[in-house]
Formats: structure tokens, sequence, C-alpha cells
């Protein structure tokens, strides 16, 4: 009876640990279950010649139709990232809409963005070398490479972090490397997933 109690003990544990498992395809999978990510960041852009650190903060939508980041501190501007086009808005409400091509960076940094919350993950894989990585905390990595000569130029790597549990994923911060030497890295905080945005936020999406 022991032996068997054992042996149960042992198969529960494996079928735990198998429905667990966290890959590429489920976070990307979970992360597509809620339409709309809202919450606040923080980001640092440490200059690789001087070891000079620039600290601003705001808030982020990521949805369908793009990206929004609003930086509040320390001077307000607005960047919405769309698919093939970006839209700077500075704090006197003057709009500058551009070719998502004449920015590299944020080109790739949308597109993967657009591929993990959209649950395409082919879309990444052929525009991005992955290497995916899950510990037994449940938190993942996945570092991008652009295989793209001419974003290459830009961009070394992005870097993907976040958290799994129970079926859903949430994504912690990204890193970008840039072939310059600097790097760019904003932490997530306070997200929440509304499914519908509110009136003002979807304007930023509608409005070029």
């Amino acid at each position: 009876m022991k032996s068997f109690l054992v042996l149960a003990a042992v198969f529960l544990a494996s079928l735990s640990s198998f429905a667990q498992e966290i890959t590429l395809e489920s976070v990307c999978s979970e992360m597509a279950a809620n339409r709309n990510t809202k919450g606040a960041f923080l980001q640092e852009k440490t200059i690789g010649k001087t070891g000079r650190v620039l600290k601003s903060r705001g808030r982020f939508i990521f949805c369908p139709e793009g990206i929004l980041w609003a930086t509040e501190k320390p001077f307000p501007s607005t960047l919405v990232v769309g698919q093939d086009y970006m839209v700077q808005i500075s704090s006197d409400g003057t709009r500058r809409t551009m070719d998502a091509k004449d920015n590299e960076v944020f080109k790739s940094i949308s597109s993967s963005m657009m591929g993990v919350f959209s649950n395409d993950v082919s879309k990444l894989v052929k525009e991005f070398d992955v290497v995916f990585t899950a510990d037994e905390n449940n938190e993942w990595t996945a570092v991008l490479e652009p295989k793209d000569s001419t974003a290459a130029i830009f961009m070394k790597r992005l870097v993907l972090k976040g958290r799994s549990n129970g079926g859903t994923s949430e994504m912690d911060s990204i890193e970008l490397n840039e072939a310059k030497g600097n790097k760019v890295q904003y932490v997530f905080m306070n997200q929440s997933h509304p499914e519908e945005l509110e009136t003002d936020e979807k304007t930023y999406f509608t409005e070029r």
C-alpha cells in the first residue's frame, strides 16, 4: 500500500509538472486572451559610451491596433506605434505622423509586441531568431534577435521577461540592446486587461 501511494504521488507530480509547462506558444496564447493591456511603465536608457542613465515614466497600452507610450515625466510626450506608422504627439497636442520604416527600433519593438499579444508566433519566428526559456518559478525569458539586416544595424536584441501562473501570463519587462551599445529597459506595473478602451484612448489609434 505504501509503495502504491509513493507511485501515485510521483505520477501526480509528473502530471502537475507537465500541466505547468511553459512555452513560447502558451505564453503568446495566454497574453492574446487579453484584448487590451494597460498599465504604468518605468524606462531607463543607459548610454553605452558614457554610462549615463536617463529615466522616465508614464503609461502604456497594448491593443490590436497598436501600442501607446505616454511619457509623463520628466517631460510629457506621446508615441503611438501601429503596424506601419508612428505618431508623435507633443505636450501642446501637435501631431507628427511618420512611416514606421523611419524608425527601425520602434518598428522592431512593435512587430515583436504585435506578435506576442496577437498570438502570432509565426510572425515572431519569421522576423526574429527566438530563444525561449522558463524556470521552476514560472518566470520566462524570450531573447529575440532580428533576422533583417537593416533592423540589425540599429538593434542587437530584444529581451522579453514575464511570469505565467494558472493559465495566465504577463510581461514584466522589455530590454532593448541597440547595436551602438545603448540599452533601454521598460518595466511594466499595475497591469489591467479591460475588454474595451476608454473613448479618449481609442482616439490615439484612429486619429493621425
